[in-house]
């Protein structure tokens, strides 16, 4: 495979995460695959005043932390080198991704890809989601089908650089978790483009990698999503509802699977 007929791959990474660094390179090396070190941006590191126009400027409500307005930055960041790259298409990746073993026919041309694709999902959370019936080949047997809801996690997808080109306007006046930007359906972004999934993922980050795991310290994202989601006073009323909210998403699952014709299912992870 010649590096000029590659997808070119990006991927995030913090400065003081040498470790990340070299295995992730490490791993692309012996994938055969040429890739571009983007670094991260250190959201702890903002002045007070921009996280606060940051936060400012979130819409769906969630609560971000620094860590994960770093996050959303960083993916932002990639964007734009996306569109310097020139690249019909590109692979963005953070530090922690594991790859499958045979992942690199993914990146030796295009053609795979379906016409109307903006963004295709390499990745799995292990959690289930509304997935088109039908599918496309892919390079290694797998399917390639439409992505109808959320599924989190923006560890590795591949995105074209016309979609690349409308994140990046709308990031501008805007601030979100970086997934739910890209893959919710509550989004703008999710519902002026065509997702699609692998199926089994091709990738999956190390934090959900239950063997052979490279044994990263947990990232500062990671710890601030997990602090922001223990018991709290403010919660209690939340708890009090889940079970109606899950009531709702049922109902809403079940009219997604008719409407839509889809498949509700756990994406897996294949090597």
């Amino acid at each position: 495979m010649s590096v000029d007929s590659q997808i070119p791959v990006f991927f995030i990474n913090m400065d003081d995460a040498a470790d990340r660094r070299q295995w992730f390179e490490a791993q692309a090396s012996d994938l055969g695959l040429e890739v571009t070190r983007v670094a991260a941006v250190v959201g702890r590191e903002l002045p007070d005043e921009t996280l606060d126009q940051l936060k400012a400027s979130i819409q769906s409500g969630t609560p971000l932390g620094p860590s994960e307005i770093g996050c959303f930055l960083s993916h932002r960041k990639v964007w734009e080198q996306v569109l310097a790259s020139g690249a019909t298409w590109a692979f963005v990746a953070e530090d922690d991704l594991h790859l499958a073993a045979g992942a690199a026919v993914y990146f030796h041309s295009t053609s795979w890809i379906p016409d109307d694709a903006d963004l295709i999902k390499a990745e799995t959370t292990f959690r289930r989601c509304h997935m088109g019936r039908r599918s496309s080949p892919t390079p290694d047997g797998r399917s390639l089908r439409q992505l109808h809801s959320l599924h989190g996690g923006s560890g590795g997808y591949f995105i074209r650089r016309k979609a690349a080109e409308t994140a990046l306007a709308l990031a501008q006046d805007l601030c979100e978790p970086a997934d739910h930007f890209l893959f919710n359906p509550e989004s703008a972004f999710f519902n002026d483009h065509v997702s699609y999934q692998i199926d089994p993922a091709i990738a999956v980050q190390d934090l959900l990698r239950r063997e052979n795991k490279a044994g990263f310290l947990e990232s500062g994202l990671a710890i601030e999503r997990r602090a922001q989601s223990k018991p709290k006073a403010g919660k209690i009323l939340r708890e009090i509802a889940r079970p109606f909210r899950q009531l709702v998403q049922a109902v809403k699952d079940a009219r997604t699977r008719f409407t839509e014709q889809t498949l509700f299912k756990r994406v897996d992870y294949r090597l």
